[in-house]
């Protein structure tokens, strides 16, 4: 993304799958640049619709937590996607070391929901600590059964 001052790294290779690495600012506008973001790296992934909506919504709950618990104004968090023939696991790091936690979400209350829902559309997450940080990441299991189109064009799978 040209301007932006972020890095992006991506590669799509038939042994790797798809990976992809974006670090974002913590403003309310990264959340939907971080599914904007979510949807490109998931777009040669031979995935079902249902399954790449599923996984944006996560990308938005896990990125505004960032954005409200984890990353101080002058930081960054970071999404890494990756995509093989088994899974989709994306990862968000930033840099507060405190454990996000699970609630019920409320009838009347607004917010809470952000894991609730990570839970309910994912096959499994969690969270793992880094000396400088934290990364929440959840799993979806794929039915990726084709290689991106680029590959088969090379004569690879």
């Amino acid at each position: 993304m040209a301007g932006t001052g972020l890095n992006l790294w991506q590669c799509n290779d038939a042994l790797a799958g798809v990976s992809a690495v974006k670090a974002f600012k913590p403003h309310n506008k990264s959340v939907g640049e971080a599914r904007a973001f979510t949807r490109d790296a998931l777009a040669d992934a031979d995935l079902p619709v249902g399954d790449i909506e599923d996984i944006v919504v996560c990308v938005s709950e896990l990125a505004t937590n960032a954005i409200q618990h984890g990353t101080p104004r002058d930081g960054s968090f970071q999404l890494d996607i990756r995509v093989d023939r088994f899974k989709v696991r994306v990862e968000c790091h930033d840099p507060v070391r405190k454990r996000p936690r699970l609630r019920e979400p409320s009838l009347a209350g607004e917010g809470g929901r952000g894991l609730f829902l990570v839970k309910a559309l994912t096959s499994r997450w969690g969270v793992g600590f880094l000396p400088f940080g934290k990364f929440v990441w959840f799993e979806v299991d794929s039915r990726v059964t084709d290689l991106p189109e680029r590959d088969r064009a090379n004569g690879e799978g």
